[in-house]
């Protein structure tokens, strides 16, 4: 038992004089400036910046709050000066206009000098657009907004190459907006509220990508010969709309509390079932119809496909595109139209009471 012993605490021994330190093969980089920034045709500028991370830190993303940043105009400075909100965030008075180049010079102490440009495309024009309601009496309808069959045909210019992406908004009528604002919490119904709610959006065409947030479609005029196209999607609006009607008619809470007020001397018409919307309301979807930089198109199918790669240990690593001068990021430019398609929704919840 003594010599087994002995020869364990030999072994021990051994092992630990054969510790040995590797070194990671890891090059410390100097950190670089980063910018974001979608230059648009329909609004003024915002963009962002912040510096390179390396592949051992372990803080968030670093944001420069204090760059020094010059936007030329087909090579003139514009005589606006971009506010910084302290974050890293930007914005200027200004916007862009079609065919016109834009470059953009940031600068930070202990950062090299960046630089970046693009042209803003020429838009298209939508020829046909028109969209079907699936939802009908499905009884699925009760727990979101619904979805919607979507079909657009636009021209494309065979003479030049170009990108497109499409995202979808809803708005819901202002008196409905109206109402949730006046009598709930904005934070409970911030969605609702909210003009710039994107929808999500699906496609079938092989052709067409979509993006990780899965709320943009796009696609490059190479698989478009005949100088227009016809995308067919749907667009989900996963919003809780006719729980809303739900929340404020049927909950113990909300109910006990709009009857108290309402014995107090409220206004009676502020009952919900009062409201013009209450039985039907005008729904409009706006369909987003972007021309885009190439290389902001280039930009996103490579982060797309970074995310779909992120933490598969059997995938290429992915480089993520940028077209910054000595730095990281992205400068992209897009010019937009719009569309807009109108359905009148009817409150399942009454159909389901007069039935």
């Amino acid at each position: 038992m003594k010599k087994l012993i002995y020869i364990i605490i030999v072994i021990a021994i051994a092992l630990t004089a054969c510790e040995k330190t590797l070194d990671f093969p890891f090059e410390y980089k100097k950190p670089k400036l980063v910018l974001n920034c979608l230059l648009s045709n329909t609004s003024e500028i915002d963009f962002s910046v912040s510096r390179s991370m390396h592949i051992l830190d372990s803080k968030e993303i670093v944001k420069i709050s204090d760059a020094d940043v010059i936007i030329f105009e087909d090579d003139k400075p514009l005589q606006v000066v971009p506010v910084s909100d302290g974050e890293g965030n930007y914005h200027v008075a200004y916007i862009p206009k079609v065919g016109h180049t834009y470059r953009f010079q940031v600068s930070k102490d202990g950062f090299e000098t960046i630089e970046s440009e693009v042209t803003i495309p020429n838009p298209t024009t939508i020829n046909n657009l028109s969209g079907k309601y699936k939802n009908g009496n499905d009884p699925d309808v009760y727990y979101y907004g619904g979805d919607f069959d979507i079909d657009i045909n636009f021209n494309d210019n065979t003479n030049e190459e170009n990108y497109y992406m499409i995202s979808v908004t809803a708005v819901l009528p202002d008196d409905l907006v109206e109402y949730l604002s006046n009598n709930y919490s904005n934070t409970y119904y911030y969605d609702m509220l909210d003009s710039n709610y994107k929808l999500n959006l699906e496609c079938n065409d092989m052709s067409v990508n979509t993006s990780s947030n899965i709320t943009l479609l796009y696609l490059s005029d190479e698989i478009i010969g005949s100088g227009n196209y016809t995308m067919k999607f749907t667009a989900h609006d996963y919003r809780d709309i006719y729980g809303v009607f739900y929340e404020i008619i049927y909950s113990d809470d909300i109910y006990e509390e709009n009857k108290d007020e309402e014995d107090e001397g409220e206004d009676p018409d502020n009952d919900i079932e009062e409201q013009p919307f209450y039985r039907e309301y005008e729904y409009r979807l706006v369909v987003h119809l972007q021309s885009t930089s190439k290389e902001y198109y280039q930009y996103m199918k490579s982060y797309d496909q970074y995310v779909e790669n992120d933490g598969n240990p059997f995938a290429e690593p992915t480089l993520v595109k940028t077209n910054v001068k000595n730095g990281l990021g992205i400068l992209g430019a897009s010019s937009e139209i719009t569309d807009t398609l109108r359905f009148t929704i009817k409150n399942p919840y009454l159909e389901e009471e007069e039935e």
